[in-house]
């Protein structure tokens, strides 16, 4: 007697044998007992998940002798007949042999008969999208109107194919993939049953390579129990199904996290000396990512994951040695590696390249803690600004305020007087302004009508360098993307009505500055730093022009290139010292 192999034992011959897909069988018993059965099914989903075992219980269950019943009894001579596939009124169709005109004509001629000894005449028609476009036109009319004695079952991979005509004259059930756990437990009962000795972890490993299909892993079962016999080893899993050890992927991610690209390109040597496929190779890597991911997402990883104890806990101490970020740039890095190892004509080279590029990566700052120091730079920026507009100086480990050098000496001495007593010297701790802690508003304005006086006895009306870099600092803390615009321009002339600032022709900032948003806010910002209702004008200047008394002190040689004279202001801006070293950084040319 020939072998029946495992899939063919094992087969469901009831509806509560069907693993997996209880609303499915559900219905169907609920319509055979209501009499509410349709006269065409369309069963459709992966392989392997029950959609032609169904159809045949299905049949049995309504064609049985004893029936029609909610579960056939598999005693009768028509029970017996279909589940040993010679029924006469039970045709089972393959429609990729059978796809054109002329097989469909024929059959609309047969549905006329009635069936030969059983109540209902009924065609299984397995991978129905196969058939032509003329062969469904075909089948319309007798779909939708058939005899009484006839059912329709199609069964199908890919219901996208199949004409939205054909669908709407079918009662479609989507049978899914079938869980891990209802795998492994169908399997450990035929092991059982068979007297095989596997481990838990070995039937876990043939239920996750058979993606879901129950007949899949019943016929990977039997390959192993062919080459292990009665008694079977996690290795001989391994061996006989070609799969990646789990050690393997646990040393790869131990080499990455070590940042040891040496170590990573040994693995690859030993993956391609013992001929594992490279391409699977990742995407087991990419499942072992994946859940590495999980586990610093979730509290509770255990539902998201279908994994032994000891595996689990092995994946949770590699997780806690990588960010959050990073497992995400990993991935990213490797999803883009497996798509070049699948197009290269070298796959082995472009794998030691990108578990070299995964391995010596970069720690990645979380985009809040970017953010956070970003904000925390801003605000240093802003008090630096508000100091230097003070006048304030740093003695030792003291700040005091001062006002701007240079200028209460030219001033007359009854003004030089009034200006003494409006500048209090007061000391602030150096700590509490790195911490970003402002000095009193009263006393910061008191600085500021201080700085305007003086400023407005003056009896030219160019723009000084303290005036400029004051307005500059003032509207980065208003608006840092305002700010960082301004430092590239060149002040021109102040009077009580109007603030003219030049930029080169052409240049992006010059375009930036006359849109009417930037416009608007500078003259708001003006307003408020002068206290006047001030307007500013944007004026083109020549490239390289260079405006006397506006050029700050180390460009008044007249010998630097504008190239330097932005580089250097970039240099003195302390926010952007600040960015240069958070994140390693230098000011290049381009």
């Amino acid at each position: 007697m020939s072998y029946l192999v495992l899939a063919r034992q094992w087969r469901p011959q009831v509806f509560e044998e069907v693993i997996g897909q209880r609303p499915i069988t559900q219905t169907l018993q609920n319509a055979i007992s209501q009499n509410r059965v349709s006269h065409a099914f369309l069963f459709s989903g992966p392989r392997g998940v029950g959609k032609t075992s169904t159809a045949r219980i299905l049949a049995k269950a309504l064609n049985c002798e004893k029936g029609p019943q909610i579960n056939p009894c598999n005693q009768c001579a028509n029970c017996k007949e279909i589940t040993d596939g010679i029924s006469m009124d039970v045709i089972e169709i393959d429609g990729a042999s059978n796809r054109g005109i002329d097989e469909s004509r024929e059959l609309r001629e047969n549905v006329r008969y009635t069936p030969a000894k059983s109540r209902y005449k009924i065609y299984i028609i397995d991978e129905v999208h196969m058939l032509t476009r003329e062969a469904f036109n075909a089948l319309l009319k007798t779909l939708e109107e058939p005899p009484g004695h006839i059912i329709f079952v199609f069964a199908t991979t890919e219901p996208h194919k199949i004409p939205a005509t054909i669908l709407s004259r079918c009662q479609r059930y989507d049978f899914k993939r079938i869980s891990l756990k209802e795998m492994t437990e169908n399997l450990k009962q035929i092991v059982e049953r068979e007297g095989i000795e596997i481990s838990q972890r070995g039937l876990l490993v043939i239920a996750r390579e058979s993606e879901g299909g129950m007949r899949d892993a019943q016929s990977l079962l039997d390959q192993v129990i062919s080459y292990g016999g009665k008694k079977i080893r996690d290795e001989d899993i391994t061996e006989v199904l070609g799969l990646i050890d789990q050690k393997i992927l646990y040393d790869t991610i131990e080499a990455i996290a070590d940042r040891n690209g040496e170590r990573c390109v040994e693995i690859v040597e030993h993956i391609y000396h013992y001929g594992y496929d490279i391409q699977h190779f990742c995407q087991n890597l990419l499942h072992t990512l994946r859940n590495l991911i999980l586990i610093k997402l979730s509290e509770h990883p255990e539902g998201l994951m279908e994994l032994p104890p000891e595996e689990l806990e092995g994946l949770k101490k590699q997780a806690g040695r990588f960010q959050f970020e990073q497992l995400n740039h990993l991935f990213s890095l490797l999803l883009k590696g497996e798509e070049e190892v699948a197009q290269s004509t070298y796959p082995r080279t472009m794998l030691e390249i990108t578990l070299i590029r995964m391995a010596t990566l970069r720690p990645v700052l979380p985009i809040d803690e970017i953010l956070k120091k970003l904000e925390g730079m801003e605000k240093t920026s802003s008090v630096s600004g508000a100091a230097k507009l003070a006048g304030i100086s740093q003695p030792g480990n003291r700040i005091a305020a001062k006002p701007p050098s240079g200028k209460v000496e030219q001033l007359p001495k009854s003004v030089e007087g009034k200006v003494r007593e409006k500048v209090i010297e007061r000391e602030i701790p150096l700590g509490k302004v790195r911490e970003g802690v402002m000095p009193s508003s009263g006393e910061e304005a008191k600085d500021l009508e201080v700085y305007r006086e003086e400023r407005n006895l003056e009896e030219s009306r160019e723009f000084s360098e303290e005036v400029w870099r004051g307005l500059v600092d003032f509207t980065r803390a208003k608006n840092p993307i305002l700010g960082s615009f301004l430092v590239f321009g060149i002040p021109i002339r102040l009077s009580d009505e109007k603030v003219e600032i030049g930029f080169e022709k052409d240049s992006f900032h010059y375009d930036r500055m006359l849109e009417k948003g930037n416009r608007s806010q500078s003259e708001l910002i003006c307003q408020e730093y002068f206290k006047k209702n001030t307007k500013v004008i944007i004026s083109p200047l020549e490239r390289g022009t260079r405006m006397q008394g506006a050029v700050p002190h180390n460009e008044r040689n007249g010998q630097d290139k504008p190239e330097e004279r932005v580089k250097n202001r970039l240099g003195e801006n302390s926010l952007v010292q600040e960015a240069l070293r958070l994140f390693d950084g230098k000011i290049v040319e381009k």
